[in-house]
């Protein structure tokens, strides 16, 4: 997880895996784990914009990236799956 997630940084452009673009990141979420101090990939989320004035947001879990380069993030998802799944809609309850 940490190789990759040194190349996500706000204002990256996230892309599904069918080319569809999904907005930007205005943040990276970090979580961790139950008594880690460690980054926890089940828990670290994109939180992306998108919309008129990026109004609206997703929070999209870090396991569904393939892959972050060149201000770029690409999901293995496509954006239908992103679309149809109503928690990457919702703010996680850990974020404050």
């Amino acid at each position: 997880m940490e190789d990759m997630s040194k190349h996500i940084h706000e204002g990256m452009e996230v892309y599904a895996a069918d080319g569809t673009k999904l907005g930007k990141v205005t943040q990276v979420w970090y979580g961790t784990s139950m008594g880690s101090l460690a980054p926890s990939e089940d828990e670290t989320f994109l939180e992306v914009h998108r919309g008129l004035f990026g109004r609206e947001k997703m929070f999209l879990p870090y396991h569904i990236i393939a892959d972050a380069n060149n201000h770029r993030v690409t999901l293995k998802v496509n954006a239908q799956e992103v679309e149809e799944n109503p928690a990457w809609h919702r703010k996680p309850a850990w974020i404050s």
